[in-house]
């Protein structure tokens, strides 16, 4: 008798929601709907669940970029809510062909004035853009110049939804979408975490411009990214974003490195706000000093010496103090300056010595003499 009563509920059941469901024999199943647009959909408060849902169409083969509209977006009109949340799949090239299969994970929504959206691509690079289609703003997946794609589907949740394929040659102003989420990844990296392997020079990771990653400890955030023409790293602060804590910022344009700073001079290949310390630093010098030594050179007097320095207070050819604090030291420029004065030094140091030797000569002349001529003096009283 239970038996019975649990058969005819079930039969009860499936008779008051004939209605709103759909079993055939052959094509699509729907539940929550009569009239299916997918292999299965199932709809359950407006919210739509779609299992191969086909697009129609086929991208351009090698001639230009083609693009998968995914729904309209907020610019300046309040827009209901619309998402695109799932997997999108198509074919490339004929049988034979090699990696055939395009696949692309989109997470999209539009509602109020609001934008959102992450996209992974699979095999081949793939982005998200905004562009104008029929007058009218939508968020997209832009498809590479390649073979042709064909028999795309979709499996996912979807609500007002577009998903409409469609040629570079009739859309306008596509401009790459910047999302304004946090992308967040967890998880063990011996074990379980996120690795990338790449052949070449290839883009393992791309972030748009004012993205960032953050790279979290127990005790400190730091992050890594780009805006502009510059690459940095800094402390993040706790929104995750940089602020003024910039440990290094790189100038794209010229290679310019500002290490501790928050700006980056144009004048420098390398600044350091702060102190550098090394065990060695070497630095090439294209030119030295050693044409002190050469016979033509004249070497200045020591009054011509002492003239300078009683004028300027400070050594010829050696910057002054106001010099340095303005402009800093060359440093091999400097240590090849200084060793010119020792140079110089060394040059009068051995003049000094040849006449300081003549001296001693003329000296003992003068003693011998005096020792000679000693005797024939007589001794005054």
């Amino acid at each position: 008798m239970k038996k019975l009563l649990t058969v005819v509920a079930i039969l009860a059941a499936f008779t008051v929601n004939a209605q709103t469901n759909t079993f055939p024999a052959s094509g699509s199943v729907g539940i929550g709907t009569t009239t299916p647009t997918a292999k299965l959909q199932v709809v359950d408060n407006n919210r739509n669940y779609y299992v191969n849902r086909a697009i129609p169409g086929s991208t351009t083969d090698n001639v230009t970029i083609d693009y998968l509209l995914l729904h309209e977006i907020y610019t300046s009109t309040l827009v209901p809510d619309q998402f695109v949340m799932g997997k999108i799949t198509g074919v490339r090239g004929n049988t034979g062909a090699y990696n055939r299969k395009w696949t692309v994970e989109v997470n999209t929504a539009s509602a109020y004035n609001t934008n959102k959206g992450t996209l992974i691509s699979y095999n081949e690079p793939a982005k998200l853009v905004t562009l104008v289609y029929n007058s009218k703003n939508y968020l997209a997946v832009e498809i590479a110049k390649l073979a042709s794609l064909y028999n795309f589907s979709f499996t996912g949740y979807a609500n007002n939804e577009t998903l409409l394929l469609v040629s570079g040659a009739t859309v306008s102003n596509p401009q790459p979408f910047i999302p304004s989420d946090v992308v967040s990844i967890s998880g063990i990296a011996a074990t379980s975490g996120p690795s990338w392997t790449t052949n070449g020079w290839t883009k393992a990771l791309k972030l748009n411009n004012g993205g960032a990653i953050e790279f979290t400890s127990l005790a400190r955030s730091f992050g890594l990214g780009a805006t502009g023409n510059q690459l940095y790293f800094f402390h993040a602060n706790a929104d995750g974003s940089g602020g003024a804590n910039y440990f290094m910022m790189a100038d794209g344009n010229n290679g310019n490195i500002t290490i501790g700073g928050s700006t980056i001079p144009t004048n420098y290949k390398l600044t350091v706000e702060g102190t550098l310390g090394a065990r060695r630093v070497k630095v090439q010098q294209g030119a030295w000093s050693d044409y002190v030594f050469h016979p033509d050179y004249q070497l200045p007097s020591l009054q011509e010496v002492e003239s300078f320095v009683k004028t300027n207070r400070h050594l010829p050819d050696i910057p002054s103090e106001k010099e340095v604090k303005a402009d800093g030291l060359d440093l091999g420029e400097f240590d090849s300056r200084l060793l010119k004065k020792v140079e110089e030094l060394t040059l009068y140091i051995i003049e000094l010595n040849k006449t300081v030797e003549t001296l001693n000569k003329k000296v003992a002349v003068q003693e011998e003499i005096i020792s000679k001529l000693s005797p024939a003096i007589p001794a005054v009283k």
